[in-house]
């Protein structure tokens, strides 16, 4: 299986499995989403390993994963979504750390997560892996650096 259909699995199946949503990776996000948007930003690096993982969510997204994981339909405080979002991160790249076989060494670092505001559709081409996902018409983004 390529890093792309890794990624790509392990995304729905947190998503599907944690969130009960549905995430569909999509190629022309200007077409759905409008900008500027607010956004959570997780950045972890992978330890004993070369690269690291950037998670981008909208924030009502984030908003709407704390309500399907904990059955509480309210307004979330700012750290609440904070520690969301960085388990989602965990999770995220825990499973993608083991289905990528990678030797038993390799972990990751606590993830940071951080707000920040997407202002435009320019792409930085560094990224092994970048892909964005419409996740119940909420923003999502994974890029993966190294291999």
């Amino acid at each position: 299986m390529s890093t792309t259909e890794i990624i790509n699995q392990t995304i729905n199946s947190i998503f599907e499995d944690m969130y009960f949503m549905f995430p569909e990776q999509i190629v022309n996000p200007e077409s759905l989403f409008t900008l500027p948007m607010n956004t959570f930003v997780a950045t972890t690096r992978f330890t004993k390993d070369e690269g690291g993982i950037n998670l981008y969510a909208e924030d009502k997204l984030v908003s709407q994963m704390a309500m399907n994981f904990l059955g509480e339909k309210r307004t979330f405080e700012y750290i609440e979504l904070i520690d969301i979002f960085k388990e989602a991160a965990n999770v995220i790249v825990g499973n993608y750390i083991t289905a990528t076989n990678k030797p038993p060494e390799v972990g990751f670092e606590i993830p940071v997560v951080e707000p920040t505001r997407i202002i435009s559709w320019n792409t930085d081409k560094s990224y092994v892996i970048d892909s964005i996902y419409d996740i119940e018409k909420f923003y999502f983004r994974i890029t993966l650096t190294g291999k």
